[in-house]
């Protein structure tokens, strides 16, 4: 269940000690402790639902880079040409590639959101992206 949230109740091995048993009880919305937690990761989100970005997002926060770009990618495809979320969304995978350190598949999606990104309100035009390499071929802030 995506965006659901598990109170863990109890932790043991099997009795072969093979396997790892957990024991959790879902979450309602509504427990005072969680609406807090909830309202906090939407907000540093930056959005109210729960989108295939949003997921992204979340994924990028944990360190887990490459599914980030996986799901960033599935949302970039099912987006309309036209979409203001575009640049964006190229600007997030850019900062992906960079982050995993591979710099050409950022300068790359960099690219595709320069190209749109004056028509587009949310694109950021002082990104933090690498924009220059230096004489090592690495590229520099």
């Amino acid at each position: 269940m995506l965006g659901s949230i598990f109170r863990l109740q109890n932790v043991k091995r099997s009795s072969d000690g093979r396997v790892w048993i957990v024991r959790m009880t879902l979450c309602s919305d509504d427990e005072h402790d969680l609406k807090k937690v909830l309202i906090y990761m939407k907000q540093q989100l930056g959005s109210g639902e729960t989108d295939l970005e949003t997921f992204g997002k979340l994924l990028w926060e944990m360190g887990k880079l490459d599914l980030a770009e996986k799901y960033f990618i599935r949302f970039l495809e099912q987006l309309p040409l036209n979409n203001p979320l575009l640049a964006r969304l190229y600007e997030d995978l850019a900062k992906v590639a960079a982050q995993k350190g591979d710099y050409d598949k950022c300068m790359e999606w960099r690219q595709k959101a320069i190209a749109i990104g004056p028509n587009q309100p949310t694109f950021n035009s002082k990104s933090t992206i690498p924009k220059q390499s230096n004489s090592t071929g690495k590229f520099i802030e």
